[in-house]
């Protein structure tokens, strides 16, 4: 079994993550959280476009986390493989350490002007539905496997629970940005733990004190633990506004303007260019 997960595991994951995304496209289809137009004739193309992109990109990315976590431990390398430690100490150590980076790199990225210029193409959809995980500028996730990969050798993180976590972590992705509202009953008790899309789509809103927050990616108790943790939406979730207002719908829903905003001002303004780089009307 060990062998044949080694073998086969990337075609697992992504033939699970292809039958996720699926999943909560149809539930999400049939049962909104927003009923706003959802513009997918415009939007998902460049979604899934950027994907596309991002996908093939990561098939020829010679290094990963889970390749360093490997190497490291092949070598003795890092501080939980220098000490010895057990699978059962490793493994929730490793989902601890593993998900503490990815909350710390989601913080730098709005906290830190030049990684928020390609962080902010994420968050200029104008509507969060499953193609909104996909919406990541390439240059965002190389900046990102600068971090895990060396954080994966420091600790030196059991490579298994690395590969476990990528996928939870890549699943809770797209659960996270679905167009779904849990009970609140429901979503009470389980965002303790983990990330809801209750909890996530305020990330999203243009209301700057909610889109810095709720940063967790699959756990949420990071954020309670350094106070970036909002609980809703000042005036209910019917009122929420998704994207960033300096980004109008025809911009975010173009992939080539997408794709050079890095390059903008990062006071950019709506008004201020088109998407064919005229002048707006003031």
């Amino acid at each position: 079994m060990v062998e044949w997960l080694r073998t086969n595991g990337e075609n697992v994951g992504f033939v699970a993550y292809l039958l996720c995304l699926a999943l909560f496209a149809v539930i999400e289809w049939k049962l909104p959280a927003f009923r706003a137009d959802a513009r997918r004739h415009d939007r998902w193309p460049t979604n899934f476009g950027i994907g596309i992109f991002n996908f093939g990109l990561a098939m020829i990315v010679p290094v990963t986390a889970i390749l360093a976590a490997q190497w490291a431990k092949s070598n003795g390398i890092g501080l939980l493989n220098v000490w010895h430690a057990p699978f059962w100490l490793a493994a929730p150590a490793t989902l601890l350490l593993g998900s503490l980076a990815g909350y710390l790199f989601h913080v730098t990225e709005h906290k830190v002007r030049t990684l928020w210029r390609f962080h902010r193409i994420h968050h200029c959809d104008t509507y969060l539905d499953v193609s909104t995980s996909l919406r990541h500028h390439p240059l965002e996730l190389l900046a990102l496997l600068c971090v895990t990969v060396p954080w994966a050798v420091i600790f030196g993180l059991d490579p298994w629970m690395v590969a476990a976590y990528d996928l939870a972590e890549t699943l809770s992705n797209i659960f996270v940005h679905a167009n779904l509202r849990l009970p609140e009953k429901i979503d009470r008790r389980l965002r303790w733990v983990f990330v809801t899309p209750n909890m996530h789509c305020l990330h999203h809103t243009a209301y700057q004190p909610h889109t810095d927050s709720n940063y967790g990616q699959v756990f949420s108790f990071w954020d309670r633990i350094f106070g970036t943790y909002s609980a809703a939406p000042r005036a209910g979730y019917d009122a929420i506004q998704i994207g960033l207002k300096e980004i109008d719908a025809e911009q975010a829903a173009d992939i080539v303007w997408q794709m050079k905003l890095p390059a903008l001002p990062s006071d950019l303004r709506a008004r201020a260019a088109s998407p064919s780089g005229k002048s707006a009307q003031p």
